[in-house]
């Protein structure tokens, strides 16, 4: 293989390990709801609290926001919410309304996207309020934080998901390979223009 040719490939294939590690819009994923599906509870949540592991699209609904929230007490009736995103963009509190008849089957259901590419997740849990049931919190849940971290019913933020960590190194091994190929290049067009060195130089006083 001639050495342009070599050059050339080694920097495409850095250039696809770039773009196999450069961040893309994905589908949002829910790492952390509460209630979860199947839980019983003494009284119904306050707040219903979900994190996600990417940030979702909380623009308004007027302004090219794309989510839905809905909470049906047991008689059906859906219940009217207050919605409060973290600015980020990584959590939601939902706040239903009073309900009528507390005690029974509950369903909550949701609907976010992507903020870059509009890719929607959604879902519905069930989740039972009567007496015997699970006591809730004592405490809100603290701020979902960046990368995926599950919150905990603690006012100190908790600490980032260490697959964030991941992908950064794996973008630095990128750019670093990157980097070498581009090195490379400059290093075979510099010797292609002067030549290779096959002896040498003539001193004063050589025959």
């Amino acid at each position: 293989m001639k050495p342009a040719a070599t050059v050339t490939s080694i920097v495409t294939a850095a250039a696809l390990l770039l773009v196999m590690w450069s961040p893309t819009g994905a589908q949002p994923e829910v790492t952390f709801l509460f209630p979860t599906d199947g839980d019983t509870l003494a009284e119904p949540p306050s707040a219903i609290h979900l994190c996600f592991a990417s940030a979702v699209n909380i623009k308004n609904l007027d302004e090219g926001g794309d989510f839905s929230f809905r909470v049906f007490e047991p008689s059906g009736r859906g219940l009217g919410l207050r919605i409060v995103f973290q600015p980020d963009g990584f959590g939601v509190d939902i706040y239903p309304g009073v309900p009528e008849e507390p005690e029974g089957e509950w369903t909550f259901e949701w609907r976010v996207t992507d903020p870059d590419t509009l890719e929607p997740t959604e879902g519905a849990i069930g989740y039972t309020v009567g007496p015997g049931g699970d006591p809730l919190p004592d405490k809100p849940f603290s701020r979902c934080p960046g990368g995926g971290s599950a919150p905990t019913p603690s006012p100190t933020p908790a600490s980032a998901d260490e697959s964030s960590d991941g992908l950064w190194i794996g973008a630095i091994a990128a750019g670093a390979l990157a980097g070498a190929a581009v090195l490379g290049l400059a290093l075979y067009l510099v010797r292609r223009r002067i030549g290779p060195w096959t002896q040498r130089p003539p001193q004063q006083g050589d025959h």
